[in-house]
């Protein structure tokens, strides 16, 4: 059976898939995966990275080769492999990360209000901001709502960006 045999049963299986697990599990592991081929009882799927390989592996490959197993009435050993297709096009996620500012521009150590209740994490802050990675490394926030922690992260992170210090945020 060829490729095109493979795109079928696939699209065959994601809908029987979708029914079986629940709407985000199917949406981040198994919507972007496609059928590559099907040969000598071998059932090749292709993902978008190796990320969603391993994890397809690790955590539904029994699920996955019951419903192949199903629609084709033959045992079928499922391999993953990343598709070549998805290496060179852009996430649609790093589309939506460039079009919006990484801080807020209001969030500075110059508009921060120091009070009581803030000042060791001002300062704090401020220390990491002047001498990232030596001092306070890792910093842990705590307190109630309204009492500064985002304005002192983005803070760190204005003051990261103007030193030209590549800032990544999770």
């Amino acid at each position: 059976m060829g490729a095109r045999s493979a795109q079928e049963i696939w699209e065959a299986a994601l809908g029987e898939l979708q029914i079986q697990v629940n709407k985000p599990n199917y949406r981040t592991w198994l919507e972007k995966t496609v059928g590559l081929s099907y040969q000598d009882n071998q059932f090749i799927i292709g993902t978008p990275n190796p990320f969603v390989a391993e994890y397809l592996d690790k955590n539904q490959r029994s699920l996955i080769e019951k419903t192949l197993i199903g629609l084709t009435h033959r045992d079928v050993k499922v391999l993953f492999s990343v598709d070549a297709r998805h290496q060179n096009s852009p996430s649609s996620y790093r589309g939506r990360e460039e079009s919006l500012p990484m801080f807020n521009p209001k969030y500075t150590f110059d508009s921060f209000i120091v009070g009581n209740c803030n000042r060791l994490a001002h300062a704090a802050a401020l220390g990491i901001a002047e001498n990232p990675g030596h001092s306070y490394n890792p910093l842990f926030i705590y307190g109630g709502v309204g009492l500064g922690k985002t304005h002192l992260l983005q803070a760190i992170g204005h003051m990261a960006q103007a030193s030209h210090i590549q800032v990544i945020c999770v």
